[in-house]
């Protein structure tokens, strides 16, 4: 189900305006409200604050283009960023969280800090991780599924949300114990038959799933190897602009730990990553 309301967090940066502008045009596009959080350190003097809102509008007229006295909801909070966001999202009812990645230039492997991951673990709703200039439209979108329902329910998110991309579906299987066989003596050859024989194993469920997603993905990619090690290349090799990936239930306390592929793709993917979570068991 397209989302019904948005909520982009921002510390007026520039790197920051990439995510305003990627979450007004999908607001737009999927005919969601937008609502816009800028949190300033605790204890702001009251005149501060209201300097805090004109440059909030003004950050948003220059990122979105929206006129003054436009429909965009813009917050100004006092606080630690992360519980003012958190506090944002339950106030908006907000079903989607978009936030810019840290590091001047966006780059892969640039630490995207704290912040985002422990949005991830308790918002409970799916996060964009904004890198790169939303110049167009996502053309080409990496589904990163493997055998469980978060990442099947991820994949169903990333195909209705971005319904006129270019769909690839991509699965990752690794070799069970590689590293003992190696030890054992393995030779390459025998290790290559391996990768292939679990590949083809898991192509059926794959493609069974790929059709159920509407629109089917154009293409279904099976590789051997650890997720961790390849979600993020194959974005890179198929030239990806959104990288969509799931994570694992959630629990009445929260996520204890963001699963490990979503971490590593969210570091290390050189384009936006979309993260969604698990229901709450």
């Amino acid at each position: 189900m397209p989302p019904r309301r948005v909520l982009v967090a921002t510390d007026l940066s520039a790197e920051a305006g990439r995510a305003v502008e990627r979450a007004a045009s999908l607001a737009a596009d999927c005919g969601a409200d937008l609502h816009v959080v800028y949190a300033v350190p605790p204890d702001t003097a009251p005149e501060l604050l209201e300097f805090a809102r004109s440059e909030l509008r003004s950050h948003l007229q220059r990122h979105t283009r929206e006129a003054p006295g436009g429909t965009a909801v813009t917050e100004v909070r006092s606080g630690h960023t992360a519980p003012v966001i958190l506090d944002e999202v339950a106030a908006a009812d907000a079903d989607l969280l978009v936030v810019g990645a840290r590091g001047a230039d966006g780059r892969a492997g640039v630490p995207v800090g704290g912040t985002p991951w422990n949005l991830v673990r308790a918002s409970g709703i799916p996060m964009l991780l904004v890198r790169q200039p939303p110049a167009t439209a996502y053309r080409t979108v990496l589904l990163a599924v493997d055998d469980t329902e978060p990442s099947r329910a991820a994949a169903r998110l990333g195909t209705a949300l971005f319904p006129g991309a270019d769909h690839l579906l991509a699965r990752s299987c690794p070799v069970p114990g590689e590293n003992l066989l190696l030890q054992q003596g393995v030779d390459e050859d025998g290790l290559r038959q391996l990768r292939q024989a679990v590949t083809e194993q898991a192509r059926p469920e794959v493609e069974r799933l790929a059709d159920e997603l509407d629109p089917r993905p154009v293409r279904v990619l099976i590789v051997p190897g650890r997720p961790q090690d390849t979600v993020a290349e194959l974005a890179g090799t198929q030239g990806a602009q959104l990288v969509v990936v799931g994570t694992g239930t959630q629990s009445g306390l929260g996520y204890v730990l963001l699963g490990s592929v979503a971490r590593h793709v969210m570091a290390w993917a050189p384009c936006d990553v979309l993260v969604v979570p698990g229901v709450r068991g």
